[in-house]
């Protein structure tokens, strides 16, 4: 079976939460916005191994590594002192609740 991809772009997300919640779409545009800038700010910071619990069920990381500590075969092409590394995790209950979702739909 062939499997189709759905984007959401911002836009849309935007007017689905707007519907949601009942705030005015510039609101929500301001807040999700305002987040993007937040998140770039904490996972900015170069000394510390930051990690963002969005909402819950959602934890996204970030951290920095020093590229003598980096092992890779791509070390002649790295040309920053750092390596930056992000990732996201979603906890067990929330993946639960989305299945949950998905048999009910």
């Amino acid at each position: 079976m062939e499997k189709t991809k759905k984007l959401y772009n911002q836009k849309e997300l935007i007017g689905l939460i707007s519907k949601d919640t009942g705030c005015p779409k510039r609101d929500v545009a301001k807040i999700l916005n305002s987040l993007c800038g937040v998140v770039k700010d904490k996972f900015s910071d170069k000394e510390n191994f930051v990690e963002l619990k969005l909402f819950p069920g959602l934890k996204i990381t970030s951290e920095y590594v020093p590229s003598e500590q980096y092992k890779s075969n791509l070390a002649g092409y790295i040309k920053s002192g750092d390596m930056l590394f992000l990732s996201a995790e979603f906890s067990r209950r929330f993946k639960d609740s989305i299945r949950e979702l998905h048999k009910n739909s």
